[in-house]
């Protein structure tokens, strides 16, 4: 939801955080006897981008932010609880990603060309930047990684 506040009802803000936090929340829940008995069990929750940058690094998007913010949350939460167990638990935030042609975008033509040229990379990114961190955060290489946010999003977070 792209609607900004005076725009968005609290009713979208509602969808949202049932879309997104409830998904989370749903499915972490309904695994964790499975992780707790694992040994090295790993849960990676994608977040965005928009809960850490406002203003001029991209537009607006209180709602989904709010949400990917909670999913957060909600991830640092777990990852302590269950620590202990072996299992992991951190978000990937990725930035503007590269979508299909043939997609939806929530963002028009020359948004994507604006957003582009604020990444420090100077490109936006593709699918494939982020599976390859979310693979990792999967794998038994990252074992001692958890609780975390990794931004794949070319710099765009930077300070």
């Amino acid at each position: 939801d792209r609607r900004v506040f005076g725009e968005v009802n609290l009713a979208g803000l509602h969808a949202a955080e049932r879309l997104v936090l409830d998904g989370f929340f749903n499915l972490a829940t309904a695994a964790l006897p499975w992780l707790e008995k694992s040994g090295w069990g790993r849960v990676v929750a994608v977040s965005s981008f928009v809960v850490h940058v406002t203003g001029s690094k991209g537009d607006l998007f209180p709602v989904s932010a709010a949400a990917k913010a909670g999913v957060e949350a909600l991830a640092r939460s777990l990852a302590f609880q269950i620590a202990a167990t072996g299992t992991t638990v951190n978000c990937v935030a990725p930035g503007y990603t590269r979508k299909d042609a043939a997609g939806h975008s929530a963002l028009s033509q020359d948004s994507w060309k604006a957003a582009e040229a604020i990444i420090p990379m100077g490109r936006l990114g593709r699918p494939d930047d982020t599976a390859g961190v979310i693979a990792f955060l999967l794998s038994r290489d990252a074992a001692y990684v958890t609780g975390q946010t990794v931004h794949v999003d070319g710099g765009l977070t930077l300070p």
